[in-house]
C-alpha cells in the first residue's frame, strides 16, 4: 500500500468538490493510504463540508487509512456552524 497526500486549496466549494472527490476516490480505490492536509483550507460551502464529513465517516469506519492534519481555526468554526465535527482534523489546534 502506498501513501498519497492531498493538500486542499484555500477553498473547497461546489466548483471544486467533484475534482477533489474524483482524485481521492481513485486513490482509495487503489488501496492507498491518504494524508489529508487542510493547512490552507479556510473556506468551505455545504458541498465541501459534506465531502469532509464523508471522509470523516470513512475514517471512523476503519475501512480506509486516512490521516488528517493542519486543520485551521477558520475551518473548524465554519464546520461547527453547520453542526459538523471532525475531531481528528483539529487535534493539533
Amino acid at each position: 500500500m502506498s501513501e498519497h497526500t492531498e493538500t486542499f486549496e484555500t477553498e473547497l466549494t461546489i466548483r471544486s468538490v467533484q475534482d477533489v472527490y474524483t482524485k481521492l476516490h481513485e486513490q482509495l480505490a487503489q488501496g492507498n493510504a491518504l494524508i489529508l492536509d487542510a493547512g490552507k483550507l479556510i473556506q468551505v460551502d455545504t458541498a465541501g463540508a459534506q465531502m469532509l464529513y464523508l471522509l470523516a465517516r470513512l475514517d471512523d469506519s476503519d475501512s480506509h487509512k486516512l490521516t488528517w492534519k493542519n486543520g485551521t481555526a477558520e475551518l473548524q468554526a465554519q464546520l461547527q456552524s453547520l453542526g459538523i465535527e471532525i475531531p481528528a482534523l483539529f487535534s493539533d489546534i
